[in-house]
């Protein structure tokens, strides 16, 4: 009994370092307290969250993953991103959860499909997996069985939002705004939240906290900046990946510059417009594509030697020797 018990609390830690991950905090207390926070402010987010990384962590458990994904949480982290995503943007259905139960039961073969490419190029899957996941059930189309979330923004609709939404002088709309953006990278539509996020990280890290607060608000002045007289800005929508670039250059191994870090900050202002305006017309959402491209091509920047075989550099020597012979 007292080993059971011991088990499941080494489970329980282990899974809440996972989720935790998700701003790249390592901490079992920063995942319960940041799990906690998200049931306040959104309930059903927290709902589908919740079982959609309980499932992938279940798959972790299995002694053929290997152990980089299961400290690193990327298995887990997905499910979660993956489960308060449909959570967001449809509406529950029997089709709804019979799509939200076989992609959740998919993710983590896709994560392990993902890093099995990846690693020769020395990057981590990071969130792709999630988002190839929800694409693919977007492309398969919504209708009667199962509804778009009105309350969502969605392709074809981001555009079509109020002028203006925040009160107040320019100085406390650009503040609403950074705020509603850091709450929008948990598809959480609240200024509250946002802060409350922000405030959590920086008691853990008051450096990713920093470069989180300072990532987002240098995104949402270039987006006002590119806003001419729309307020569109205002919505978040363009800003909500800076931040946690910032915030996860900032705990990288290799010690990213300030002025390195603000720049990909600045840079995934850019993408995210670019990929909105592209991904609109073909009826699929953004979600965090920009930070994982921006993040990847930050990887690829400081990586020294970085080989571009698909073939492990056992199977490149075992090969290299046998030329060796022939030649001989």
């Amino acid at each position: 009994m007292a080993l059971a018990s011991e088990n499941l609390k080494n489970h329980v830690k282990l899974f809440l370092k996972n989720i935790g991950q998700s701003f790249f905090l390592n901490n079992a207390y920063f995942g319960a307290i940041f799990l906690l926070l998200l049931m306040y402010f959104d309930y059903h987010l927290f709902i589908y969250g919740l079982l959609g990384s309980l499932i992938a962590y279940a798959y972790t458990l299995r002694s053929s993953t290997q152990v980089i994904l299961k400290d690193s949480g990327v298995i887990t982290i997905n499910g979660f991103f993956f489960g308060i995503a449909m959570a967001s943007f449809f509406q529950e259905s029997p089709v709804f959860l019979f799509s939200f139960l076989l992609g959740a039961a998919l993710m983590p073969l896709v994560v392990k499909a993902t890093f099995e490419v990846l690693q020769h190029w020395r990057m981590s899957p990071l969130i792709i997996p999630y988002i190839l996941v929800v694409w693919l059930i977007c492309l398969c189309g919504h209708g009667p069985g199962m509804e778009l979330n009105p309350s969502s923004a969605w392709p074809n609709s981001i555009h079509h939002l109020a002028s203006s939404h925040l009160e107040g002088e320019i100085a406390s709309r650009i503040f609403q705004a950074v705020c509603l953006s850091m709450s929008r990278v948990l598809f959480v539509s609240n200024m509250n939240f946002g802060f409350a996020i922000f405030a959590l990280i920086t008691l853990f890290s008051p450096r990713r906290g920093f470069y989180f607060l300072s990532g987002t608000l240098l995104a949402t002045l270039v987006s006002y900046a590119l806003s001419a007289d729309s307020a569109i800005w205002e919505h978040g929508y363009f800003s909500y990946s800076a931040g946690l670039i910032g915030l996860g250059l900032a705990s990288f191994p290799e010690n990213f510059s300030w002025q390195t870090i603000f720049g990909f900050c600045m840079f995934s202002s850019f993408l995210t417009i670019a990929s909105e305006h592209y991904l609109d017309s073909q009826g699929l959402p953004t979600l965090s594509l920009p930070y994982v491209i921006t993040f990847w091509l930050a990887q690829l920047g400081r990586t020294p030697r970085v080989s571009l075989s698909w073939a492990p550099k056992k199977l490149i020597v075992q090969g290299s020797k046998k030329t060796e012979e022939k030649v001989a």
